[in-house]
């Protein structure tokens, strides 16, 4: 009941989904893949996206939301339309299909998206050479706010495209061009052909014509893509996940614990091992879209990062639970707001080498030789063994696992990943020793954490 002060209030007996209105329905907190949520398009407040840590807190929102969409009806705030019943219902369909689909911006309205359709659609088919199109494609990348390092890799694809096709249009571009672009075979014509290049390269060559290609058909500048069925993937080198052990683990935050920039390399290694982050939602190449400090909640008994969705490698949004260790780790060095890591990429990526080499792993030492200009002469050498990319968030998440009684719904939503990948990948990584079952290996581990001196890590 809405008083004259303006203050939402409730009888009593408070309304039962029974008797509440389809938006008093959407605001009430539900527990979505581990975690109390809100979601749903309301009245006033139009889309509500939110979680939270406990239903406690996820009530106490619901009630405020409630009480503020229960006053601005009353205050005859709500405008009024003049769409049927059916214009209703579609509108509220679209408004569904929006908030589903990860390809458009999470705060891109209906109107925004029909702006946009208007732009991007068109009956008559028209001509482009395949570097007009590329630069429409880039700019409909801008729009969807796509990466700049996605942009610039998928840019310089097709512009390599357009140097061995020059002053081509893209309606000229046939099936068999496109299969023998992406052919390592002697004689084909393309970039690869007659080189040793792995098919993971060439099938993501083949990806991004797929890409572009499609937008191309899209827009009516071709009438159907040549990247058809027929073209087949060359498929992927995948390599082996591994977890490192115990001893490991304790070396490379030792590592990191020593150098002059700990400030930085403690946290980065910390939440990789202890947080399963991906190294470029730590610090990406363009240093635009990372996790900053103001993206953390301490608290005394469970503390959370959020990666948004500009961070992810998903469009959607996680909450991350931080282990105890993690935040013993992590919590000496935060700050009020900024980035995590606030050096330059290349400043950042020769610390990153210099804490690999100095673990034992094979690294190139033309990044780091002005921090230790004697292991670099040797970093390089062929009996080191080499290192697994993403073997710290590899680590991270199967131990995660293990200490979670392979739950692989949970394990999935706080490594932002699907549950048949962490099924799939990750399952039974951890084997134990002569001297330590699996279960004790996962104990030890969640408690490596720092000690009081400085450069020592807790046994």
């Amino acid at each position: 009941m809405v008083q004259a002060s303006g203050l939402n209030t409730y009888h009593s007996n408070p309304p039962t989904l029974k008797t509440m209105t389809t938006w008093q329905q959407k605001l009430q907190p539900r527990l979505i893949a581990g975690y109390w949520s809100i979601q749903g398009s309301v009245p006033v407040l139009g889309r509500v996206r939110k979680q939270f840590p406990d239903q406690q807190s996820a009530q106490l929102e619901s009630d405020k939301l409630t009480a503020k969409v229960s006053n601005a009806i009353a205050g005859g705030e709500i405008r009024e339309t003049l769409l049927s019943k059916t214009q209703e219902a579609d509108a509220h369909s679209a408004l569904k299909i929006l908030e589903s689909n990860p390809n458009f911006p999470s705060d891109w309205s209906l109107a925004q998206v029909v702006t946009w359709a208007g732009r991007a659609y068109t009956k008559k088919e028209s001509t482009r050479t395949i570097l007009e199109a590329c630069e429409e494609w880039i700019q409909e990348m801008v729009t969807l706010k796509r990466s700049e390092v996605h942009m610039k890799n998928m840019e310089q694809r097709i512009n390599r495209l357009s140097e061995w096709f020059p002053d081509k249009n893209v309606s000229d571009i046939t099936t068999e061009n496109v299969r023998q672009w992406i052919s390592d075979q002697d004689g084909d014509y393309g970039p690869f052909a007659g080189r040793q290049v792995s098919v993971t390269t060439r099938t993501n060559e083949l990806t991004t014509l797929k890409s572009f290609f499609n937008f191309c058909e899209g827009r009516k500048f071709l009438p159907e893509s040549p990247v058809d069925k027929s073209v087949k993937s060359p498929g992927i080198n995948r390599g082996e996940i591994i977890a490192l052990d115990l001893d490991k683990v304790r070396e490379i935050m030792t590592i990191a614990s020593g150098l002059a920039d700990k400030a930085e390399a403690i946290p980065y290694f910390a939440l990789s091992l202890f947080a399963g982050l991906r190294p470029h939602e730590i610090r990406p190449k363009d240093g635009k879209k990372q996790i900053m400090w103001e993206d953390f909640t301490w608290r005394k008994k469970e503390s959370t990062l959020v990666i948004s969705y500009a961070v992810g490698k998903v469009t959607s949004r996680r909450v991350i639970k931080l282990p105890q260790n993690c935040v013993d780790w992590v919590k000496p060095f935060a700050k009020e707001s900024g980035p995590v890591i606030e050096s330059s990429f290349a400043t950042w990526r020769g610390i990153k080498d210099l804490v690999r080499a100095r673990a034992g792993y094979k690294v190139r030492g033309q990044h780091f030789k002005h921090l230790d200009p004697v292991l670099a002469k040797v970093s390089d050498d062929q009996d080191r063994p080499k290192y697994v990319a993403d073997v710290l968030r590899h680590t991270a998440i199967s131990y995660y696992l293990e200490v979670n009684d392979n739950n692989k719904d949970l394990v999935a939503n706080w490594a932002g990943n699907s549950p048949a990948v962490i099924d799939q990948h990750y399952r039974s990584l951890i084997k134990g020793t002569k001297e330590l079952s699996p279960s004790d290996m996962v104990k030890e581990y969640w408690n490596i954490k720092p000690m009081r001196t400085k450069q020592s890590v807790v046994k």
